[in-house]
């Protein structure tokens, strides 16, 4: 057989070049060409060993000619990594002792290490933090110089392991999901105001179950401008292509996934006045929901394509240092946009919470805040159940020592649900995120949550969502990392047919500039 070794020789040869090129980047001397003839000759590589390829299966009687080919990149992908480790992490290895003693000699960290000049993150954008972006400086990335902006490239491959890939109560199936995540990333560096553009890419490619093999992808542009030191106007628009995922409480049970696409706007202001901090913030969400095909036929996802509308304004009053006063109100609305479901149902609603509590800025110790308060929604038809109760909110982010950090989250909210006769549901949720840096470059991390779901309306349905996970992330310089992961998850439904177990495992391998 010619197909196998011809593959291979095109994998091996491209490696090499791709090694001479990280070579000559790290200042490694080689007495072959330069990096820019290196790439021209990787690009034609490529092409004639395609072309090579697509002739010999077509000699061989091959028709699965896109099966053949994806298999192709994957492995090309997978050993450019592979050279890449060896080039890039070359230079971790010989001068990770050196490092070590440099920070062990500096003693603790620098406040900027954790991305938290200011004292910390509000709780929000700590948990939007990843396990990488708390390490120290020397391994963090660099980015491309542009001007006045900063270009990060990064590319994540992930391979996990799911014992119940469709999230079913009985004969759950196994596979193994291969994860390519391309992302760029540009952000300014302006003594004032803030510029930040995010795009990602995600191909998930399952080993088996190939119709669960989907595409998604994430693009954002933020904006923030200064009036002075405490006053400022910021605007995030975003958009999400993804998959809802199996088990979901809205899931169609399809043949393949059901693909939504949201489309986001949240501008808002805040002024200070002393020491009373207002912030004025609109939040506006387009959410559609492509149809979804099962074994009975289509199902009718379009009619859950709807408008949100959030308008909230928040004060908080500082009476002794870092102890505040807070108050937040919140108008809500959904608009969907056929005026019928396919069951004759009207789901337009209004709504609203009012809630108050405590506010806490101490230092580097806590940051966050803990509101009670009351919610309502009314919706158009008068069949529906009209949700009501007490609103509750927590969120800390808690540093007990330099190295940890803890971040608990608790609320109770009312939630959006196209259930058959359901209303809503009212969801009641508990988690917290711990972060660890056992070394400087070894980060561990574990996340516990607990949720209750009360269907208003239809079958009624109840159930608990327990879910856990352990995680550890090794950084060979400021280029590469590679992570591991376990969890469990454990749905508990008053319908035993909606409960499930799922065990998942996952290695990465992550590059950065």
């Amino acid at each position: 057989m010619i197909f196998l070794p011809r593959i291979w020789r095109s994998i091996a040869l491209q490696s090499i070049c791709f090694m001479l090129i990280l070579m000559e980047k790290n200042g490694i001397p080689h007495p072959f060409l330069s990096s820019r003839l290196l790439l021209s000759l990787t690009e034609k590589l490529k092409k004639l060993y395609l072309d090579e390829i697509f002739l010999e299966c077509r000699g061989l009687g091959l028709t699965d000619l896109k099966g053949r080919t994806m298999s192709l990149i994957r492995y090309m992908a997978l050993t450019s990594v592979v050279a890449l480790v060896g080039v890039a992490g070359a230079p971790a290895w010989a001068a990770g002792d050196e490092r070590a003693s440099e920070v062990n000699a500096a003693g603790q960290k620098k406040e900027d290490v954790r991305k938290q000049k200011d004292g910390l993150l509000p709780p929000k954008e700590a948990l939007d933090q990843k396990d990488t972006d708390i390490a120290p400086d020397a391994y963090q990335p660099h980015g491309y110089e542009m001007g006045s902006f900063l270009l990060f490239p990064k590319m994540e491959i992930d391979v996990t392991g799911n014992s119940n890939i469709y999230a079913t109560s009985t004969d759950g199936k196994y596979d193994t999901i291969t994860t390519y995540r391309p992302e760029m990333m540009l952000k300014s560096r302006f003594d004032q105001h803030e510029i930040a553009a995010t795009v990602r890419g995600e191909r998930k490619e399952y080993n088996i179950h190939d119709r669960e093999s989907v595409t998604n992808s994430f693009a954002s542009l933020s904006g923030r401008y200064d009036f002075n030191k405490a006053d400022n106007a910021s605007i995030l628009l975003s958009y999400v292509k993804d998959h809802e995922n199996r088990g979901s409480l809205d899931d169609a049970g399809g043949l393949r996934p059901t693909e939504y696409q949201y489309l986001t706007a949240n501008p808002s202001v805040t002024v200070n006045l002393g020491d009373l901090k207002s912030t004025v913030a609109l939040l506006a969400v387009n959410r559609n929901i492509d149809d979804t095909p099962t074994s009975a036929g289509i199902e009718p996802s379009h009619f859950r394509n709807r408008n949100e509308y959030e308008l909230s304004l928040r004060e908080s009053y500082e009476f002794i240092p870092g102890y505040s006063w807070v108050g937040e109100g919140t108008y809500q609305q959904r608009r969907y946009r056929h005026e019928q479901d396919q069951h004759g149902r009207q789901r337009d609603s209004d709504g609203y919470r009012v809630s108050t509590g405590i506010g806490l800025d101490v230092s580097e110790l806590i940051r966050g805040d803990f509101q009670l308060g009351y919610m309502e929604r009314d919706y158009e038809d008068r069949t529906f159940s009209d949700p009501s109760g007490y609103y509750a909110r927590a969120q800390f982010n808690w540093m007990p020592t330099k190295l940890t950090t803890v971040l608990p989250t608790v609320e109770r909210s009312i939630d959006e649900t196209t259930a058959v006769g359901a209303s809503s549901v009212i969801r009641t949720a508990f988690s917290t995120e711990i972060r660890h840096e056992l070394q400087r470059n070894v980060i561990l991390g574990s996340n516990l949550s607990y949720e209750i779901n009360d269907q208003q309306g239809g079958t009624n349905l109840e159930s608990q969502i327990f879910a856990a996970s352990v995680r550890g992330t090794y950084l060979f310089n400021e280029n590469l990392y590679s992570s591991v992961e376990l969890g469990q998850k454990r749905k508990i439904a008053s319908l035993p047919s909606s409960g499930f177990n799922q065990t998942t495992g996952m290695v990465r391998l992550g590059i950065q500039y």
